[in-house]
């Protein structure tokens, strides 16, 4: 299991003592167990203290070349001049520390997608084993900033966990489960229907009370007078007691997790009334005082303590809500954008909060209902076709001790990997090898991730997952920036939408041209963007050669012997080519879009049923 934290570093100063931090020798294995990415390193075997004088120099040049260009003073935040980032794992891991710390650098690579220079270091000094990670705020090109916000935890957190998978997965052991034993499980094991009839009655009931007082009507009955929360259902042939850390080893059902849970939706149901009604931030935690919630905003995050029937929760921001953050930049981007409007009568808050509440708890169902939904939606989920899809060997990326990762295409230019869990699983084996075969509920979510971009990384529907797998739909295999390779899956997909169409040489014209023109665009566009990195680079060397910081101007010195640069260039000069250089690299990707489009449209032509007459097939093509 990884744990993943994210610190934001709003000074120089401390960014360059936690470089200090990071790099410890006593902790790093004599820095043993140190990478980096995109820094200029001029010193073959540098010592501790030349090592940390060199990045806080790659970090600062870094930054002066962006502050050069853009105004980065920031209203109402803090200066974020780098994030920090802690990776623990478990013992039970088994990990090396090297293996550690190349999950690390993977992490971190695949999350930014190589465009910000960061530092990766695994310190062994405590009994679990972790990494700190440093990445600067600005890019490679110091053109823009990384921005951290909740997609971005949560890729990290997920990526993060996906690569430990798979350093983990060496020896699959024989022991591991299957699709067929879990199905077992789930038709016969008490712990299954228990948390079935707890997960039902959670979104039935309006608080913590109610909750307890229909348990009985499901047949459940509840003690939370132990140390351990004992539940029984009357109904079933249950010879003992389940005890909450029972049903689940990470989160025990127990008392206080319930409350926990009520908690969160009664504060999240006050923001949802709130927000509408308030002015800015500061009239947003007056007036929620007077419905018992208090926010305390810190630097990034905030805490809502809730005070309700004399209890007082306090909940962090990140675990309130699935839908917003609420974090502090959440509320300064939705006031930001909120229309001005004329103040609102606040006379009557609480009692139009009340009014408001009980609309809400409308759809909670009554005890005398309960028994008889809870049945109708057993039999309703129950009822959920589950499909069978037997995987091909090409479509299996990695097997892991808890499952397999899978190959897909989805949505427009993007393909990526998906993780399907043992209990979604069951692998044959015969003469012939091993099959693998996909159990998948239409209704059930995947997480698919895109190694090329993360920002591209999202949940998928079972049903959706189902059609990609078993190709129910006739479609090019869609992928960020296909390059010469990948363009030969391509070519053989459209090829055999041609086939099955007719055989009319209009259309292998028209595809052979769109595939010319896109290879040679992707290659274009790979010469533009490594001539814009080389001038920034030129740039940000010319820019540090009259510092006052003597490490910068060694840093700016070894680049500018490098590069084999002349006392002729000019910086300014070198922002023009930029310029230029950038204006170009933007008009070819759009000219490269655009013909993807068209070759997206022809396969897609080929498979519209409404043109079935071959003139306006032509026709379309023309265009």
């Amino acid at each position: 299991m990884v744990v993943t934290k994210h610190f934001a570093v709003h000074s120089t100063k401390y960014r360059k003592s936690l470089i200090k931090y990071i790099l410890n020798p006593e902790k790093t294995n004599q820095l043993k167990l140190v990478s980096d990415f995109g820094m200029s390193n001029y010193l073959d075997f540098p010592t501790y203290e030349e090592l940390v004088e060199m990045y806080h120099a790659n970090l600062t040049n870094n930054d002066r070349l962006y502050d050069s260009r853009n105004d980065r003073q920031q209203i109402k935040q803090s200066k974020i001049h780098a994030h920090h980032l802690i990776q623990s794992f478990s013992p039970e891991d088994k990990l090396t520390p090297e293996e550690i710390n190349r999950i690390g650098y993977e992490t971190i690579k695949e999350l930014i997608r190589g465009n910000f220079r960061f530092i990766v270091t695994t310190h062994t000094d405590k009994d679990h084993i972790h990494n700190h990670i440093l990445i600067n705020s600005i890019d490679l090109n110091s053109d823009k900033k990384l921005k951290w916000y909740y997609a971005q935890e949560r890729n990290l957190r997920m990526i993060s966990d996906r690569l430990a998978k798979e350093a983990g997965a060496k020896i699959i052991p024989p022991n591991r489960y299957s699709h067929e034993q879990f199905d077992t499980y789930r038709k016969t094991n008490h712990k299954f229907e228990l948390k079935q009839r707890l997960y039902f009655l959670l979104e039935n009931s309006k608080n913590f009370e109610d909750f307890v007082a229909k348990a009985s009507v499901l047949n459940v009955e509840i003690d939370f007078s132990r140390k351990h929360a004992r539940f029984f259902m009357t109904d079933r042939d249950m010879r003992q007691v389940i005890r909450g850390n029972q049903l689940d080893n990470r989160q025990p059902y127990t008392e206080d997790y319930f409350r926990e849970q009520f908690a969160k939706r009664a504060i999240e149901q006050r923001l949802d009334f709130l927000l509408p009604r308030a002015r800015d931030l500061s009239h947003l935690l007056e007036i929620a005082e007077q419905v018992n919630l208090k926010i305390s905003p810190k630097k990034k995050h905030v805490t809502f303590t809730l005070v309700e029937d004399g209890r007082t929760i306090s909940i962090e921001n990140k675990t309130v809500s699935t839908k917003h953050l609420y974090d502090v930049q959440f509320f300064e981007e939705y006031f930001d954008q909120k229309e001005v409007l004329q103040d609102l009568d606040l006379t009557n808050l609480v009692s139009d909060f009340e009014i408001y509440q009980e609309e809400q708890d409308q759809d909670k169902l009554p005890s005398e209902e309960l028994l008889a939904a809870y049945k109708n939606f057993k039999e309703k989920r129950d009822q959920i076709q589950e499909f069978e899809v037997v995987l091909a060997d090409h479509q299996i990326d990695k097997v892991v001790k808890d499952g397999i990762f899978i190959k897909m295409t989805y949505g427009v230019k993007k393909d990526g990997l998906v993780f399907i869990p043992n209990r979604n699983l069951d692998i044959h084996e015969s003469e012939q090898g091993k099959s693998y075969h996909v159990f998948i509920r239409e209704t059930a979510q995947f997480f698919i991730y895109n190694k090329e971009n993360s920002d591209f990384n999202r949940y998928m529907r079972g049903r959706e997952l189902i059609r990609q797998l078993t190709h129910n739909r006739k479609h090019i295999p869609k992928r960020r920036r296909p390059t010469l390779s990948s363009l030969k899956e391509k070519i053989a997909e459209l090829n055999l939408l041609i086939e099955l169409d007719i055989n009319n040489k209009s259309y292998q014209e028209v595809k052979d041209e769109l595939i010319k023109d896109i290879a040679q665009l992707d290659l274009t566009i790979t010469e533009l963007q490594d001539k814009v990195a080389h001038l920034n680079k030129v740039a940000e060397v010319l820019l540090n050669l009259n510092n006052s910081d003597p490490e910068n101007r060694r840093l700016a010195r070894y680049g500018y012997a490098k590069m084999n640069l002349t006392p002729a260039i000019r910086l300014s000069q070198v922002q023009k080519d930029i310029e230029v250089t950038q204006k170009q690299l933007n008009q070819f990707i759009n000219e490269y879009e655009n013909q993807v489009r068209d070759l997206e449209n022809l396969a897609r032509l080929i498979n519209c049923p409404d043109y079935s007459d071959q003139k306006n097939k032509q026709k379309s093509l023309k265009l």
